[in-house]
């Protein structure tokens, strides 16, 4: 896998080369880092749109959006530019995403027990023991994963008397090994060497006759099977104890597999009892003729990271898109936060003789000069521009208000395009009382929605508020505890 992820990289690099010569445009906001990918990005993003449906699909997606979100501007560049933005950032973020998957792999790789390919380092007292799960072959035939228990260097005498309970019990469950029940042994028995989480190690005695010492059941058990006492002989140090109990044990045929198998653990058995005293466990190379070759079993999650770094990139291009829906949304609220002030200032300034022409004319000027001071931009008063533009390009009053409220797509606006029509159409008569009375509407409006966006920032604060006071409460309440 690491070399999956090493060529994946490789590729990336000489792509990221080969597109060096692309020239960036000035409205991508790059970084030194981020200004490769811009240029990556602009290499696919002209192979994709090179195709008819592609185009249309990636391209006339956003196009109403871009449209409300920057007016005045090419909505086609905005899109190319959106476009262009979104797969560079599914670039880096692959390419980082990849990179980090492949410093995790060398990292597991690096992680390793095994050492020179047998030998298992123990743990000093008081750690304990660990359990290590190896992978094994014996003769080039592979095997089911085996796992060992690297039993700590030492343990004190009220220890190793506090553990022996629970050891015994243990043992005579383990030394069954496939087997239910005591009551009727059919397989071969497991006689393990030591338990995790128990620093003993035990040599068993079986009546040969029926059992040979590596646990295999001989030919000679009769059909109607026989009660056979086993004894355990635990040692650890300078303790030593012999542990018997009773096992039933009925006929059964081994396959060569089996003895290979029982071969090993016997195998494995010595060798823990010839380095018990020593710092290292050295796994056992062969036995009985046997070639034994150990390789560690590894949770290898490469796959899982790599997948989660590809979906990752898939949901950020999407998501993209959700970004631009938010921000048509916040344009909205914008408009509608400043339709009370543009309706102040038309009535303000109609009612003091100015034509509306004239009065909106006035209120872009004003806005133009704040703009320059602030670099603030306001969606509604940038349509008004928009409109005040086509009027002085020969576009027809009506018609400039009219796409202005097409363009704003709020009620609010129709609502005043349609007192203006009328003022066109019917001339100014009542106009100027509706155009107050429309203001006053509009700022009682302005007052209801801050109540409701105050209410909604109580709610908010209100969990918040609730885990300050479970804190409070617990730095009050523990130490008045402690002190009973």
């Amino acid at each position: 896998m690491i070399i999956i992820l090493v060529i994946i990289i490789t590729f990336m690099a000489l792509f990221l080369f080969y597109v060096r010569k692309e020239s960036v445009p000035a409205e991508c906001d790059t970084s030194t880092i981020t200004k490769p990918f811009y240029k990556a990005g602009i290499w696919l993003t002209s192979r994709l749109i090179s195709n008819k449906k592609i185009k249309s699909t990636l391209l006339r997606k956003n196009s109403e959006k871009f449209y409300l979100l920057k007016p005045g501007k090419d909505i086609t560049q905005e899109n190319y530019i959106h476009l262009v933005s979104k797969i560079s950032n599914c670039l880096l973020f692959l390419t980082v995403g990849v990179l980090l998957v492949l410093m995790i792999s060398f990292s597991t790789e690096n992680n390793s027990m095994l050492i020179a390919g047998n030998v298992l380092k123990r743990n000093e007292f008081p750690k304990g023991d660990y359990m290590v799960e190896l992978d094994v072959s014996v003769d080039g035939e592979k095997f089911d994963a085996e796992k060992i228990n690297v039993s700590a260097r030492e343990y004190s005498q009220e220890e190793i008397e506090k553990m022996l309970p629970d050891f015994r019990s243990l043992l005579e469950t383990a030394v069954l090994g496939k087997n239910k029940s005591p009551d009727e042994i059919t397989t071969d028995l497991s006689p393990v060497d030591s338990i995790e989480g128990y620093p003993f190690s035990v040599e068993w005695s079986f009546d040969r006759e029926y059992i040979k010492n590596d646990g295999t059941i001989r030919d000679e058990i009769p059909e109607n099977g026989i009660i056979m006492q086993v004894g355990a002989k635990i040692t650890y140090g300078e303790y030593s104890e012999l542990y018997e109990f009773p096992l039933m044990i009925y006929p059964r045929e081994m396959t060569h597999r089996e003895i290979i198998h029982t071969k090993l653990l016997n195998a494995l058995t010595g060798a823990d009892d010839e380095s018990s005293q020593k710092d290292e466990f050295v796994l056992p190379n062969e036995t009985e003729g046997y070639e034994i070759r150990w390789t560690e079993r590894k949770k290898d999650n490469t796959f899982l990271f790599l997948a989660l770094v590809i979906a990752s990139t898939v949901v950020i291009f999407f998501a993209s898109d959700k970004s631009i829906d938010k921000k048509v949304k916040e344009r909205d609220e914008q408009l509608i936060e400043d339709y009370p002030e543009i309706v102040s200032k038309l009535s303000l300034y109609v009612g003091a003789g100015m034509a509306v022409r004239l009065a909106w004319k006035k209120i872009t000027d004003e806005y133009l000069s704040r703009k320059e001071g602030t670099g603030n931009m306001r969606y509604a008063y940038e349509e008004m521009l928009l409109a005040s533009y086509e009027m002085q390009s020969g576009t027809g009053e009506l018609a400039a208000y009219r796409n202005f409220s097409k363009r704003c797509r709020v009620q609010k606006y129709v609502k005043l395009v349609a007192l203006l029509e009328q003022n066109i159409k019917l001339g100014a008569k009542g106009f100027i009382e509706a155009l107050r009375a429309e203001s006053r509407d509009a700022l009682e409006d302005k007052k209801s929605g801050a109540r409701k966006k105050g209410e909604e920032a109580g709610t908010k604060l209100l969990l918040p508020m609730i885990l300050m006071l479970m804190i409070v409460m617990v730095v009050i309440i523990v130490p008045a505890f402690m002190t009973i």
